[in-house]
């Protein structure tokens, strides 16, 4: 890859993508990023970068701008469950209309992408392992929480459907709750709040009785899968990306308090008091990832203990 797309590439894991492109040597990397999560001051000032800053939806001409690319991977899109309660609309029109167009730039220029989707499609799936054929269970539309897995479901197809016409080379990448030193926390994701209330010995906030189990992903692990993925151009395929290690939201705060030798003190908040009664949270999300690790030869590098130490280090010292 010479020249290569990255929507949403200033935020959290789009500029961690960018900065690893670079370093490996890519000639361009085309930016397009609205900033409604993303930062400018996440990007690295490379005069290899071309940023656009725009919703890919108020772009007129991206089949022009895509021109001469060699690969996309398509990253914008709403994150984190605060953010996108409080921004439904124009999240699901970023998922939908955004990808729609994202995709016909990309066919109209033969231009493979990765596409970013989620976890969330497998909704509340009470299956032991969730491999990429398991059925999703997704809650009613009067949970409004739902609506952006079921964009993420619309792009999947979306691009499944262009795939099997023979129109489009996507590569689907299904992404459990990734972490990592530069995230924030502005936006509702669970580890940064927790180690920024640590280090200040304020209360850590926990959503729900605690009892939810998550499993988190180091950021560099994820950009390590996307190249990997790019580069064996498994097209029409779908991987879980995640970490298969599960902690309780209730256990993840304390490993914080202990971390950051913290003097925090855990309060608990219930899920409508904070997000009203659209609001629905699954009990637990664990990916299997063995057909990624098959595809890639790629496993975790990091329990969630290391990654929790790492972040809690950079923060101290942000």
């Amino acid at each position: 890859m010479n020249k290569v797309i990255v929507t949403g590439g200033a935020g959290f894991i789009g500029s961690n993508l960018v900065r690893r492109l670079i370093a490996d040597g890519v000639d361009e990397v085309l930016i397009i990023d609205d900033f409604s999560t993303g930062k400018e001051e996440n990007l690295d000032d490379s005069p290899k970068i071309n940023l656009v800053k725009s919703k890919l939806e108020d772009i007129n001409n991206l089949h022009s701008m895509f021109e001469g690319y060699d690969f996309c991977f398509h990253l914008a899109a709403g994150v984190g469950v605060q953010y996108i309660m409080e921004n439904l609309s124009d999240s699901l029109l970023t998922n939908i209309q955004g990808t729609h167009i994202v995709f016909e730039a990309c066919k109209k220029n033969n231009i493979p992408v990765l596409i970013t989707s989620t976890s969330e499609i497998y909704g509340t799936s009470q299956e032991e392992s969730w491999d990429e054929e398991t059925k999703s269970l997704i809650g009613p539309t009067t949970k409004l929480r739902w609506s952006y897995a079921v964009s993420k479901m619309i792009d999947e197809f979306l691009a499944l459907s262009e795939f099997e016409a023979g129109n489009l080379n996507p590569i689907i990448v299904r992404l459990f709750n990734t972490i990592g030193p530069n995230q924030v926390s502005e936006y509702g994701m669970v580890v940064p709040k927790f180690v920024e209330s640590a280090l200040k010995n304020e209360n850590i906030i926990i959503h729900g009785d605690g009892n939810q189990t998550r499993s988190f992903t180091w950021v560099g692990d994820v950009i390590n899968y996307f190249i990997k993925l790019s580069e064996l151009k498994n097209y029409g395929e779908i991987y879980n990306i995640g970490q298969t290690e599960e902690i309780s939201i209730k256990d993840l705060a304390q490993l914080v308090i202990d971390t950051a030798n913290s003097n925090s003190e855990v309060k608990f908040k219930s899920h409508k008091d904070v997000f009203g009664d659209k609001f629905e949270d699954p009990s637990r999300r664990t990916p299997n990832i063995d057909k990624i690790i098959k595809a890639t030869g790629i496993k975790p590098s990091y329990d969630i203990k290391t990654m929790i130490k790492e972040i809690v280090e950079f923060k101290r010292q942000d």
